[in-house]
């Protein structure tokens, strides 16, 4: 299943709840054609996306068709940790290029691809306030990250739908 946008609903960082995580006075180290690749999303359009979300955020809506990683840490505590969680990340994801799609509630939701949220993953998630799913625009993966620091990431497991395919085929 494919997660598309309306590219209607993009609307400017001014008009989203967390856009001052994008904004120069808090990342200066952001540019403008990074900022281009961060599309945030309108409340409608939040709500719409959050409708397939939901589903995922199920776990036995997942369990049959994803492969579970243990939890792992997504500390900010030092650099040294901030670069584990975006190394251990970009690792367990490199087979996937697909876009993201970012959602820390029901009204706020943005998309985005794997490079710029690999760079900036701290302005997207906050330790001791945001708990974020986090979706592959092909539904390839589910990233849920808890705001005490830890992560799980669940991957589409191909051999179960390949073998499912298959005995529906045969």
């Amino acid at each position: 299943m494919d997660i598309k946008i309306d590219s209607k609903e993009i609307i400017p960082f001014e008009d989203f709840d967390l856009g001052w995580r994008f904004s120069k006075s808090h990342n200066s180290d952001i540019s403008d054609e990074e900022l281009k690749q961060i599309l945030p999303l309108s409340e409608t359009e939040s709500k719409r996306l959050n409708k397939v979300i939901d589903f995922y955020e199920i776990e036995s809506n997942r369990i049959l068709n994803y492969q579970q990683t243990d939890w792992f840490r997504s500390s900010q505590e030092n650099d040294e940790k901030i670069e584990n969680f975006r190394n251990n990340l970009a690792q367990k994801l490199s087979k996937f290029d697909e876009d993201l799609i970012i959602s820390w509630n029901r009204k706020t939701t943005l998309k985005t691809n794997k490079t710029i949220f690999l760079k900036y993953w701290t302005d997207f998630l906050y330790p001791s306030s945001d708990d974020v799913t986090i979706i592959s625009e092909k539904t390839n993966w589910i990233l849920f990250f808890s705001h005490y620091e830890v992560s799980n990431l669940w991957i589409k497991n191909n051999n179960v739908v390949q073998h499912r395919l298959g005995k529906m085929r045969g």
